[in-house]
């Protein structure tokens, strides 16, 4: 009976396959839900979806991949964020998990200024 019950058992955890992790891939594209008409299934030892989005005076390229977390933790470690541009990798491990395009978020430096100067202009003409 124990004999039975170990192979039974036996056969039920080995029934068990273990999914590869799966995530949405792209290079260099301007439209995140191009990004998104691409998944693929990561190859062994690739345990993250890391999304890299670069953005150059308002314009978004995003780039989508299977990683390691290690790399892909290096390259958020990384990030940059200034006012004409900047560089944003998110990491996550779950399936399809970078469906979102992480984009840098920021303060136009032409809405910071305008609206500032057109206030020191009113101000100095009615001095």
């Amino acid at each position: 009976m124990k004999t039975v019950l170990g192979f039974l058992l036996l056969v039920s955890f080995g029934s068990f396959a273990v999914k590869a992790l799966t995530c949405y891939s792209c290079t260099s594209s301007l439209s995140n839900t191009q990004c998104n008409q691409n998944p693929i299934n990561c190859t062994a030892g690739l345990d993250t979806c890391m999304t890299s989005v670069i953005n150059v005076l308002g314009i978004h390229s995003t780039s989508k991949t299977c990683s390691t977390n290690a790399v892909c933790s290096a390259a958020a470690a990384t990030n940059i964020n200034l006012v004409v541009g900047g560089n944003q990798v998110t990491c996550c491990s779950t399936s399809l998990c970078n469906v979102n395009s992480s984009t840098v978020e920021r303060l136009n430096l032409l809405l910071l200024v305008f609206p500032s100067a057109l206030l020191a202009l009113f101000t100095l003409g009615k001095a």
